[in-house]
Formats: C-alpha cells, sequence, structure tokens
C-alpha cells in the first residue's frame, strides 16, 4: 500500500516513519553503547529547548539525572520510572536494543507526560518526592561514595571480568561479596557498586569491621538507647542499618566480625529489622549489602569461627579482585591517574613519571597491591630531587625500601653497629606494612606475621601513630 501512495520515494517514507515515531513517542532519544545521542524526536527538541546540535553529545552532558546511558551498558531495561526534568515530574521508560545478541544502545521515552491524570500513581509519586527529599538530607551525613567504574581500567583479563560482574550486579538489588587481597580497591568497586545503582542517590555508609572493638561493633551496626550500657549518650544513637536505609552498606573485612554480631546480621538480612541494643522496638530497613573480605571464608565455615548460613546469605553474587601483579597491564593506568591526583594533593606539577617508570613498576610483584603502589608513588614524588622519575629512581626506591635514601648521598651513609641496624629495620618493616595497609594494625599485624598486641608494643617503642 505504501508503494501506491509514494511510488517507491525512499524519502518521502523516511518522512512518514519519522512523523509516525513523532507522534507515538513523547520525547524520544536514542543513544548508542557509549551513551552518545544518535537520534532524537521533535518533541524531545521542544521539551528540551534544543536541535540537532546535540546528537553526537553524552546524554549525561544534556540530561544532568539520566540513567540512559547506563542502560545502554548494562542491557538491563527499566521501565515506567519517575524522573523530574525542567521541574516537571515524568514517566519514563529506557529499552535497550540488541544486534547479535549483543547491547548496542537504548532507546529513552516519555511515557506519562501530565502524571496528575494517572490516578494510581499520583501518590506514589507524592511519596517518592518525600523520600528523595529524606535522603538528600541523610546522605550529607553519610559517607561520600566518590568512586564510579570509570576509575577501574579493568584492562587485564581477571580485572576485566570482575568489572564486568559488578556492572552486571550494580542495578540489581542483591547481595554482593568482594573477595581478594587487602589493597585490590575493594572500597572503590563498593562505592562504584553503590553509584551504578538505582540506590545512588541514598546514603553510602563504610564500616571496617576489624578496626573497631568486638564489644562495640554491634552499637555501630544496631544502634542503642539512652542508658542501654555505661557511657550509652543521651538520646541514644542510630545504628549504621538505620542510617543506611534506602541506600547501601559496606561491611569492609567481614571476616573480622565477632559471632555474636553475625547472628544479629543474619537476622537483619533475613527479616530487614533492625532493634537498638536497650530496646523492644523493631525498626524496618531497606538496605543493600556489600561485603568484602581478604580471609578464606570457607575455612573460617569448617573452623567454626564464621557461620555457616550468613556465608551463603553473603555470597550470592562473589567477585574476585586480582591482586596487582596478576593485572599488571592495569599499573600505568593507575600509576598516572594517581600520579595525577597526587600532583594536586601536594601542589607538585613539575615532576611527572618516565616511560620508563612505568615498564619498572609493572616488574614488581606488590604485595600491597594499589595502595602500596599509591603510597609508594607518593614517597617517589616526595623525595625523590629529580623532576623526571624514571625507572632507575624506581628501581633504587624499591630496592632501599625507604624512600628518604634517594636524599643522602651514598657516602653520607655510616656502618650502624647490629643492634642499631635490627631496630632501623624493624622500624622500616613496621612503617611499610602500616602503609600498605592504610594504617590497619590488624592487617598489618598479619602482614608482618605479628600479633596485634606485640604491634602495639613496637609502634609505641618507636613513636608511631
Amino acid at each position: 500500500m505504501l508503494e501506491d501512495i509514494y511510488g517507491h520515494d525512499l524519502k518521502q517514507l523516511v518522512n512518514f516513519q519519522r512523523k509516525i515515531i513523532d507522534l507515538c513517542a513523547d520525547a524520544l532519544m536514542v543513544v548508542n553503547k557509549e551513551g552518545r545521542l544518535i537520534y532524537i524526536n521533535e518533541s524531545f527538541k521542544e521539551l528540551h529547548g534544543l536541535g540537532e546540535e546535540v546528537l553526537g553529545e553524552p546524554v549525561s552532558n544534556i540530561i544532568d539525572n539520566t540513567r540512559l546511558n547506563i542502560v545502554a551498558q548494562t542491557g538491563i531495561a527499566e521501565h515506567d520510572c519517575l524522573q523530574e526534568i525542567e521541574n516537571h515530574s515524568f514517566i519514563v521508560s529506557r529499552i535497550p536494543f540488541y544486534e547479535d545478541g549483543n547491547c548496542i544502545g537504548a532507546v529513552g521515552m516519555i511515557r506519562f507526560r501530565h502524571v496528575d491524570e494517572i490516578q494510581k500513581l499520583t501518590e506514589n509519586i507524592k511519596e517518592l518526592k518525600n523520600e528523595i527529599e529524606r535522603l538528600r538530607k541523610s546522605k550529607k551525613a553519610s559517607d561520600e561514595a566518590e568512586y564510579t567504574f570509570s576509575h577501574i581500567p579493568g584492562i587485564a583479563p581477571a580485572a576485566r571480568e570482575a568489572k564486568n560482574k559488578a556492572m552486571l550486579a550494580a542495578p540489581r538489588n542483591v547481595t554482593v561479596l568482594l573477595r581478594g587481597e587487602s589493597g585490590v580497591g575493594k572500597e572503590v568497586y563498593s562505592q562504584s557498586i553503590h553509584n551504578f545503582s538505582q540506590r545512588c542517590d541514598g546514603p553510602f555508609i563504610h564500616l571496617n569491621c576489624s578496626a573497631i572493638a568486638e564489644h562495640l561493633i554491634e552499637s555501630e551496626l544496631f544502634g542503642y538507647e539512652e542508658g542501654a550500657f555505661t557511657g550509652a549518650r543521651k538520646g541514644g544513637r542510630r545504628g549504621m542499618f538505620e542510617q543506611a536505609d534506602k541506600g547501601t552498606i559496606f561491611l569492609d573485612e567481614i571476616g573480622d566480625m565477632p559471632l555474636a554480631a553475625q547472628v544479629k546480621l543474619l537476622r537483619v538480612i533475613q527479616e530487614g529489622k533492625v532493634s537498638r541494643i536497650g530496646s523492644e522496638k523493631i525498626t524496618k530497613v531497606d538496605v543493600r549489602i556489600i561485603a568484602a573480605t581478604n580471609r578464606n571464608l570457607e575455612e573460617m565455615v569448617k573452623e567454626k569461627t564464621f557461620r555457616e548460613d550468613l556465608f551463603y546469605r553473603l555470597n550470592v553474587i562473589p567477585i574476585k579482585l586480582p591482586a596487582l601483579r596478576h593485572a599488571v597491564e592495569e599499573i600505568p593506568i593507575l600509576a598516572k591517574r594517581i600520579w595525577k591526583r597526587m600532583s594536586r594533593k601536594n601542589g607538585m606539577f613539575h615532576k611527572y613519571l618516565n616511560s620508563s617508570a612505568l615498564i619498572a613498576l609493572q616488574e614488581y610483584p606488590w604485595p600491597g597491591n594499589v595502595r602500596e603502589l599509591q603510597n609508594f608513588l607518593e614517597r617517589c614524588m616526595i623525595m625523590s630531587r629529580e623532576n623526571d622519575i624514571t625507572a632507575e629512581i624506581v628501581n633504587t626506591v624499591l630496592q632501599n625500601g625507604v624512600a628518604c635514601d634517594l636524599m643522602q648521598p651514598e657516602d653520607a651513609l655510616e656502618l650502624l653497629p647490629l643492634a642499631e641496624l635490627v631496630e632501623k629495620t624493624e622500624l622500616q618493616a613496621i612503617s611499610r606494612a602500616l602503609s600498605a595497609a592504610n594504617g590497619n594494625r590488624s592487617a598489618a599485624a598479619r602482614r608482618l606475621g605479628i600479633t596485634r598486641p606485640l604491634l602495639y608494643k613496637k609502634m609505641i617503642k618507636y613513636g608511631l601513630k
């Protein structure tokens, strides 16, 4: 029939199809896999006051609260979602499209422009608005989640696999267990997952289970009422689960959580309810859990030091983060990013990493992973006299173990008595362990193969804080 009307005129046929799209779809836009606009219809132009000049631009530059770029990356549709555009509420859908089984982009469209005409959605929208305002206020008091997946290179095969798994899990409300050695970037992954989820406007609460005394961890997690115990502050205190309501809680070093707290944590996961210490009141919470550990939880389950039922509850989406020595392709990109950040922090923009230095960095195993790499680069930046950081400087620092050796001429070093040499070596080892563990004394003690009380004594002896 179209042939009878248009006589094979392809241009007229295309124009006809565009008119149909304009009539059927309100404010329609299409992005490619990279989230760049490749098509907009007339009602989109009218709504946003924009024209064809935006084609090719990242959609996030045009609409600040869009999630269309995320749908294009994950391939997961988001239907009938509330979105604020130009101070007006709209119901929008974001639908990925595929070619040969691969997601190649996404279509976004307004489903309902006048939400007040949809009676059954009106009250939900009001509740959502109130909830968004409450979350904005609560987020000010929460830890900031600054990292996103753009901070993770994901070039090495193992790193790429971990990043892809995390991006697939992020939009869904599932528990994630991050596993890997100390310093591999578990906090970066946890914040990235939070920021890539639909809870990104909610609070992100971080608790390091190994950094809190055993008798305090329950009050930190679940809160307490006034007078619940000696030292309980007036008015009581909200626990971290209450603070994380409608957001994400990151339980770092979950393997160090005491068994008593594990029981209560399991109840929160199963029932979504918490009770403060000293109170019989039950509070419902809606919290997504991301846990992390560098310990062998399976062995701990066998040894009865970690609850088996809790392990299975946490191990829904396990993600293994590779050690830096198993993902050396990541090192040049990470080193450049760290160096740039340290240059701003220390105001030292005249120093730069030579390409030979990047190669030398790849040849070192980095037992402390990204955290050790970061600390090492900052030492090189501050302690080196040279502006051009070469492989020779990198290797000198790595061999000596102390960056300050770069500032001393070799002939200035005197032969020390054995006892003094032992003390100097011990001080350097403890300092490096604490640096690699980012100040975490339990982790530093494990790296040194000594007990935590012995580490305390050594720190006091050498005046370390």
